[in-house]
């Protein structure tokens, strides 16, 4: 089985749980028993883990997330290698809405549209909103911004009664931490139910 690549794009004042908790999961998910206890043993990721992990954001530059925090991304969007999963992150109103005016991420996201797993955790909905990507599709998004998602882009059906939801390669998931949800959700998809509960057992979340 080949190892995905997995993008995760980063932009001033993101949530950090939104991409912390899904590149946790991928991070850490082995394909057996014996690997997954070596992983938490070992400092450095095995290189046979199923998912390799990159973050992204529009010019590679350092970004400052909701919390203050700053986070250094690995590439920018020109320098990004080839991607297997994509996964946009969300954050506070305002953040969303300018990434969603951002003409040059959008275009990006939209040249992804057909990679295996085209992921948005809570608000990051909105952006992948704007792509128009999410038209004619379920999806879902934060429990507050539900309604704005309903009203911004209404050929959408949104959905408020699930954490996680799949619409052919586009998966969406509500707010924050269900992000880690939607990993787990990725792994099972990719690996096995049996995988994605080892995994969940290892980072102690119930699923």
């Amino acid at each position: 089985m080949k190892k995905r690549k997995v993008g995760i794009l980063l932009f001033d004042y993101v949530d950090i749980l939104d991409f912390a908790g899904p590149a946790e999961v991928l991070s850490l998910t082995a394909k057996t028993q014996p690997e997954q206890a070596l992983t938490l043993y070992k400092k450095h990721l095995l290189p046979t883990r199923p998912f390799e992990v990159y973050t992204l954001s529009e010019t590679g530059m350092e970004i400052t997330t909701h919390s203050g925090i700053k986070v250094k991304p690995d590439f920018s969007i020109d320098t990004s290698p080839e991607l297997d999963i994509l996964i946009i992150p969300g954050g506070p109103l305002r953040a969303v809405q300018s990434i969603a005016k951002n003409l040059k991420i959008i275009d990006w996201i939209i040249s992804h549209k057909n990679v295996e797993y085209l992921c948005s955790v809570c608000t990051g909905a909105y952006i992948l909103g704007e792509t128009g990507l999410l038209d004619g599709k379920k999806a879902t998004t934060h429990h507050l911004a539900l309604e704005l998602l309903r009203e911004k882009y209404p050929k959408i059906d949104v959905l408020s009664d699930r954490k996680v939801v799949q619409d052919g390669n586009v998966i969406s998931s509500s707010g924050v931490s269900s992000g880690i949800n939607m990993a787990l959700y990725l792994v099972e998809k990719i690996l096995g139910k049996s995988t994605a509960e080892r995994t969940a057992k290892t980072i102690e979340f119930i699923m």
